[in-house]
């Protein structure tokens, strides 16, 4: 619904369709601690959780670009949102599967040197946060969306780039 609320175009439903996606990012931390509260995680609903974050996220870029598209429309460069758009949503799905692939390394075979693993939990620790709810809420509330579709495309590639770094076949033990 947020996804579609930034598809709009317009201010006011980028202010509602921000405020909707911070709700569901609260709602969202909430269902994994009350997991672990009662002991009830499991592999699989950590990866469920990062795939559904992952899809929101790239909605949610998707309708940004969408949106901040139409409201160019008819002057130069209308095309750049929809290629930064797509930018931050292939980056964030290349990311994805990284981060997936960083953690299974980690639950099998292992790292091949602390600091690797370190490198790891680092960037899935601070750098893949949930802050980015926040974020587009303050772009939403400054009216530049579409700033923030080039941090996206750019933090989304640099992220991977690094998890790209962190998972690379020298960085793990042979099984």
């Amino acid at each position: 619904a947020a996804a579609a609320g930034f598809g709009v175009g317009t201010y006011s439903a980028g202010i509602m369709a921000a405020l909707l996606f911070q709700l569901a990012a609260i709602i969202d931390c909430c269902d994994g601690e009350v997991a672990r509260l009662t002991f009830t995680e499991s592999p699989f609903g950590a990866w469920l959780d990062i795939t559904m974050d992952s899809m929101v996220h790239m909605a949610i870029i998707a309708g940004i670009a969408v949106g901040s598209y139409l409201r160019m429309a008819g002057s130069d460069g209308t095309w750049i949102p929809l290629a930064l758009g797509s930018a931050a949503v292939i980056g964030n799905g290349l990311s994805f599967w990284l981060v997936t692939r960083a953690q299974k390394i980690k639950s099998s075979s292992g790292w091949k040197t602390p600091e690797q693993a370190a490198w790891s939990d680092f960037l899935l620790k601070h750098v893949a946060s949930r802050d980015v709810s926040v974020i587009v809420l303050i772009f939403a509330v400054i009216g530049k969306l579409e700033w923030f579709l080039g941090l996206a495309a750019i933090g989304s590639v640099v992220f991977s780039l690094l998890m790209l770094w962190v998972i690379r076949p020298s960085a793990r033990t042979r099984a």
